[in-house]
């Protein structure tokens, strides 16, 4: 199996956020020092007829100003933090390595505009096959696309997060992604993978509508739902990893 992530494109992705954070900083810094200016200098008269208008003008230049160095530090937090990998689908790679072959390709920590963030995305004859992978601990319980942990006390309460609903996120912008670009027939399915051994995170699942499964098990319960069967060519198969996957 191939593994693989587009670290040189995010890399680059980040360099430009950078750049236009940089430049929204300056011009916000220059407008909100022009309405400081206006505002400690005045160049026209309270009596003046203009008066309203400068002051209105000196006002936007200093809210302008402001929201541009408010949108530049986002930004900048945003070009900063942003993720080049994940360490979850690394670990994921290494168990899915020892069970498939080179036919299959997993593209760690896939981020695009028009898909946002997942995880990691495996593709291959079976199918295109998103990842949405957690490392929580605890005890867990699956009911069709809800999820329920159980608290201190021993009770069942609804969990604080959906990784069912995230995961079927996923898939529909994946799906609707590649549909845009001619790959209308190419089959997406998903599957919760947890990290931790069954000993910290307690599984139980009943009438899943996505499959879940402890990452240690994950190699064995692949067959089951997504190794069962062929479902492209191994041209589709290049050219979905081409859509993904940019060097």
């Amino acid at each position: 199996m191939r593994n693989v992530a587009p670290t040189r494109s995010l890399t680059r992705r980040a360099n430009q956020w950078k750049s236009i954070a940089f430049l929204a900083g300056a011009l916000g810094g220059f407008v909100l020092a022009v309405g400081i200016l206006m505002n400690v200098i005045p160049l026209v008269g309270v009596n003046d007829p203009s008066y309203g208008v400068y002051s209105f003008l000196r006002a936007a230049a200093e809210f302008a100003g402001i929201v541009l160095l408010a949108v530049s530090a986002g930004m900048l937090i945003r070009a900063f933090t942003w993720r080049m990998d994940n360490d979850l689908a690394q670990q994921t790679a290494q168990v899915l390595g020892q069970k498939l072959d080179d036919r299959y390709t997993l593209i760690r920590n896939v981020s695009k505009r028009q898909i946002g963030y997942i995880d990691a995305v495996l593709v291959g004859p079976a199918g295109v096959l998103v990842f949405r992978i957690t490392d929580a601990e605890g005890d867990w319980a699956n009911e069709g696309v809800n999820w329920l942990v159980r608290n201190s006390s021993g009770d069942l309460l609804p969990a604080p997060f959906n990784p069912t609903m995230e995961c079927q996120i996923d898939m529909d912008k994946l799906g609707e992604y590649l549909r845009g670009h001619g790959l209308h027939d190419a089959p997406i399915l998903g599957v919760v993978v947890f990290t931790r051994d069954d000993r910290r995170a307690r599984l139980s699942a009943r009438d899943s509508v996505i499959p879940i499964s402890h990452l240690h098990l994950l190699p064995v319960n692949l067959g089951s739902f997504y190794l069962n069967a062929e479902r492209m060519n191994m041209n589709a198969v290049t050219q979905v990893i081409q859509q993904l996957y940019e060097v």
